[in-house]
């Protein structure tokens, strides 16, 4: 893949906008990994990493966000110009809508998690779906909310679609509707949501955060396949020995 332009999407964070392949299929919320060819430092990770799709399968670009790093691999994603050529896998990944039911869906998401939900939610937004959707999106402070404005505004064109901001550090007082302070909790839950035992819920997010979520929906009831997580890996701490 060719880089055709970088966007500013929130503080430390950019997005990075490829042509796309011909032939090149996938669905919303999969993923794929980008091999680097050279790195301007080592990196014990490698040269590849995976990423979710941030655009979404209508689109002629393919798109993905990253957040800035001290690792090799980032440092040298982030030196990229436009010109500058990738070697991406094909499509993978089940963290997509079902096509056999119309269930409401409810995305609960942390940080830079939010590329698959975009994907997912953009596509329904062009082709006119009629599911309903729910955004909680977690961050410290809105600065830190990659495509804030972009998610508030698709809230006016795609009707079914509600975006609640949950941030944990912002010292200024939560607005009266659909923002909120903290951690999202089982409180924060039934204040949106009155069926809360009877949707799909979709998370994305560090290990312990997708933890953190599917011990709360447990509390309510909420069954293991009515859940589909997509876990950052490498975020999870180590275990205390």
């Amino acid at each position: 893949m060719t880089l055709q332009r970088i966007e500013d999407v929130a503080d430390g964070t950019k997005l990075f906008i490829f042509d796309r392949p011909a032939e090149y299929e996938y669905k919303s919320g999969q993923y794929c990994a980008i091999r680097l060819a050279d790195l301007v430092e080592p990196d014990p990770k490698g040269a590849a990493r995976s990423f979710s799709f941030a655009s979404s399968p209508y689109e002629g670009e393919l798109a993905f966000a990253m957040r800035s790093g001290e690792s090799g691999y980032k440092k040298t994603f982030w030196s990229l110009k436009p010109g500058a050529t990738v070697e991406a896998t094909k499509a993978v990944g089940f963290f997509t809508e079902p096509e056999e039911n119309d269930q409401p869906i409810v995305f609960l998401v942390g940080g830079i998690g939010i590329t698959p939900a975009r994907s997912i939610l953009r596509q329904a937004d062009h082709t006119g779906g009629k599911r309903d959707y729910m955004l909680f999106y977690a961050n410290r402070f809105e600065q830190d909310a990659t495509f804030h404005q972009e998610l508030k505004a698709l809230e006016q064109s795609l009707p079914h679609f509600r975006y609640i901001t949950v941030l944990s550090r912002a010292e200024s007082p939560a607005a009266p509707e659909n923002d909120e302070r903290g951690y999202i909790t089982g409180p924060m839950l039934e204040k949106y949501i009155s069926d809360i035992p009877h949707r799909l819920y979709y998370m994305v997010g560090s290990g312990e955060f997708i933890d953190a979520m599917e011990s709360l929906l447990a509390g309510f009831g909420v069954m293991k396949e009515q859940c589909f997580k997509d876990p950052f890996t490498g975020l999870r701490k180590p275990a205390a020995k």
